[in-house]
């Protein structure tokens, strides 16, 4: 099955039980019409610089810094916004669906979806494409450096139709100006008053007091501040475009919590940014650290499987070091972390010695992705989508029944919804764990085994070697840096390298996962199509309609599971018992994680006795 942008709704998500075949991806003479229109504009490669009569500056004038997960969304910024204050205009195409076959096959857009290494990105033919279009329409607008940094924060350029010549997509290409990211900032004295008043503020500067060096994530920009005490270092910027609650949410965390020496430092500056309308100075974001080592999941990419002592040793003290921040943060009254993946912990060198220590970052509180998730979270989120999106009203109504018996003040999440301030964040099945904690009785400690869960699952890549879990169907899929499974090998929860400690603690803080009983992921995603994950290459390629099927049967086995925690959970909080091997009762055997810390501090000592 080809990519599309659909797949995040039709395969990903519990809505693949709606989704309905095509087999359009599959049709021989389409594809053979579109090679034939596209072989004439396909480039010559990386160090080209003409198609189709479109000749490259010999110096660019813009720099592509990345993509986000969707393939829609480019971070493309010009040569003359780079050392200026960041403004966070991407640059967004329509969607995979919507292209010609011709632009499919000559630009092949899709790979930005699955391409996870950044120089691979910038390198990708849609990336140079797009780099080119870009070039040629800027430079025939003769204020086009006026326009741009006037527009408001967080506008777009948008490209309406791609086009195999750069030079007709240049001709569909607008500066938007977007007025709605600035409408939804808050303004530092309203956050103050929803807010304790003995929060330890840091220092306010301006997005003016920013010089932009580039955007390494969607949230993420590499910045310096002249006016700081090193004017020279990078930090990080971080400020989201959309669902800014996430971001509110976060600041209050990273305010509200004490200091940790594994969990993201303090605040250095808080970042308004003086709005286009009415003059209102609103909270754009904040600065943090910044970590030059990167992700733990970008270690765990390029580093051998293969376990060396020194290695383990390594593995040992960023597991114990993480396990001790998430203590941390539940010590706080409203404290929990609910997106627990190697991509939320960056590798930084010790400050007391030459050693490298783990830190958590992301305090958002929004949750994770499915594969990470334990079942009790899960399966509630599983029943929102389809309670907010399933094509009809009674099916709605009866899941929103169902939900309700559980969350009774439950209702559709809205997306881009304002700041309200709340505790512990918007993600309802982590908030109900959160009320079970809080009030007490037989569930009083489901929300921390719920995390220790998600630890277990981290256990396993940090030992393993392993960046993803390839548990399930979900985005995980699309940042699968391993697609054949290494031969067969390599999916939670499959041992190779773990310590036998070690793997007896994982399978305790993992009861209850459904990979235990032999739920396999169902899909893979194979030189760029996602495909069943029972096929083994031989034969043809299975159509998009036996793809769908494997998905829908999936999600089909899923959502029933669903409907039977809800039953379970709502029996249970009208006074009923604990089903032992039901969702509940599995959850509620893991270990707290002051129990994991400890066995981890055991096993490194028998592994390292100077420790």
């Amino acid at each position: 099955m080809e990519l599309s942008s659909s797949i995040f709704s039709d395969i990903l998500s519990p809505l693949a039980i709606y989704s309905q075949d095509t087999d359009s991806d599959h049709d021989s003479h389409q594809n053979q019409t579109a090679e034939d229109e596209s072989r004439q504009w396909l480039p010559a490669g990386p160090s080209s610089s003409t198609a189709n009569g479109y000749h490259a500056p010999r110096t660019p004038t813009w720099r592509l810094d990345g993509v986000d997960i969707d393939g829609i969304r480019f971070f493309a910024v010009p040569t003359f916004a780079i050392g200026s204050p960041p403004l966070r205009i991407d640059v967004y195409i329509p969607p995979l669906e919507e292209h010609s076959p011709a632009v499919r096959q000559a630009l092949k857009p899709a790979e930005a979806i699955y391409t996870t290494d950044r120089l691979h990105v910038t390198n990708l033919v849609i990336s140079r494409h797009l780099l080119q279009a870009i070039e040629h329409w800027s430079s025939s607008l003769l204020d086009f450096e006026d326009q741009y940094i006037s527009v408001p924060f967080g506008s777009q350029i948008i490209v309406t139709e791609l086009n195999p010549d750069p030079i007709a997509t240049a001709s569909s290409i607008q500066l938007v100006p977007n007025y709605s990211v600035e409408q939804a900032m808050m303004s530092i004295d309203c956050l103050q008053q929803l807010w304790p008043s003995d929060l330890p503020w840091p220092e306010a500067i301006d997005t003016t007091d920013l010089r932009f060096r580039s955007q390494i994530h969607e949230a993420i920009t590499l910045v310096t501040i002249p006016s700081s005490s090193s004017p020279h270092s990078d930090y990080v910027f971080k400020s989201l475009l959309r669902d800014q609650k996430y971001l509110y949410n976060e600041l209050k965390m990273l305010l509200s919590l004490p200091p940790h020496p594994n969990l993201v430092p303090r605040l250095l500056y808080v970042v308004t940014h003086r709005c286009r309308f009415g003059g209102k100075r609103g909270v754009a974001g904040f600065v943090l650290k910044y970590c030059p080592l990167g992700s733990l999941a970008a270690y765990l990419r390029t580093s051998t499987s293969t376990s060396t002592p020194s290695q383990l040793s390594d593995r040992f003290r960023w597991a114990r070091q993480i396990t001790s921040a998430l203590i941390h943060v539940n010590n706080h009254c409203n404290g929990f972390y609910p997106d627990l993946k190697p991509d939320n912990i960056v590798l930084r060198q010790s400050p007391t010695d030459q050693k490298i220590d783990a830190v958590l970052l992301d305090l958002e509180q929004r949750g994770g992705w499915f594969s990470w998730s334990p079942p009790e979270v899960a399966y509630v989120e599983y029943i929102e989508i389809l309670a907010s999106r399933a094509p009809d009203a009674t099916t709605r109504e009866e899941l929103t029944a169902l939900l309700r018996g559980y969350v009774p003040a439950w209702t559709p999440p809205v997306q881009e919804e304002r700041y309200r301030n709340v505790t512990g964040g918007f993600s309802a099945p982590w908030l109900a764990l959160a009320v079970e904690r809080d009030g007490g009785g037989c569930l009083e400690t489901l929300l921390e085994r719920a995390q220790s869960f998600m630890l277990g699952k981290l256990l396993w890549c940090i030992f393993e070697g392993r960046s993803v879990v390839r548990c399930g169907i979900d985005h995980e899929l699309l940042r699968d840096p391993d697609p054949g499974f290494g031969e067969g090998r390599g999916a939670f929860p499959e041992f190779d390298e773990t310590p036998t400690e070690v793997r007896e603690l994982i399978v305790a803080c993992t009861a209850g996962a459904p990979e235990w009983a032999g739920r396999g992921r169902g899909l893979v995603l194979r030189e760029g199509k996602l495909v069943p994950a029972a096929w083994d290459g031989n034969g043809g390629c299975p159509s998009e309609g036996e793809t769908r099927e494997v998905a829908r049967r999936w999600w089909d086995g899923e959502v029933q599971a669903a409907k039977v925690f809800l039953a379970e959970i709502t029996e249970v909080k009208k006074g009923g018992a604990v089903l032992p091997d039901g969702v509940l009762g599995n959850g509620m055997k893991r270990p707290l994680l002051q129990d994991v810390l400890s066995v981890l501090k055991r096993c490194e000592r028998s592994y390292n006795p100077r420790s």
